[in-house]
């Protein structure tokens, strides 16, 4: 079986791995504790989809996993209320369940926290909910375009 991700990832000519999971992760903790290959537990990450509360519209943040949002620093960037989105608002802007969401296949903006980008490899979401993806930092830009912030506690 071959994941829509690894497509793109072959496209763009990035080497890349596929981390096989014993049980469906839709936490971090989950692709930590299922994980059937040897993994660095601080190169999860995350991706959250937010939503403006006003506006409605949708966003994304890849972060370390054991990282938790500034909302007060993400406000101040979209002069609104954001707030985690729903898991049909996830659905729409990924096109999977949270837990799944893989930063290469979203059609709206992406913002990386800088933390992320000090890791030699990151291992993150790949759109399925067996299998982790993992590929080296630097080849994130080569996939995506996407924002460095700043927006940790």
């Amino acid at each position: 079986m071959e994941l829509k991700v690894e497509n793109i990832l072959k496209l763009k000519g990035v080497e890349y791995g596929l981390i096989k999971l014993s049980q469906k992760a839709y936490t971090v903790s989950d692709v930590i504790k299922y994980s059937e290959n040897n993994i660095n537990a601080e190169e999860v990450c995350k991706t959250i989809i937010l939503k403006g509360k006003t506006t409605g519209k949708k966003h994304a943040l890849l972060l370390r996993g054991g990282n938790k949002i500034n909302f007060s620093a993400v406000k101040k960037n979209f002069e609104e209320e954001i707030t985690i989105a729903s898991e049909k608002d996830v659905e729409e802007a990924g096109g999977v369940e949270p837990g799944a969401v893989c930063p290469f296949l979203l059609k709206i903006p992406l913002f990386v926290d800088r933390r992320v980008l000090d890791l030699e490899k990151i291992n993150c979401g790949s759109g399925n909910h067996l299998y982790g993806l993992e590929f080296r930092s630097k080849d994130l830009n080569r996939v995506v375009e996407y924002k460095t912030v700043d927006w940790i506690k």
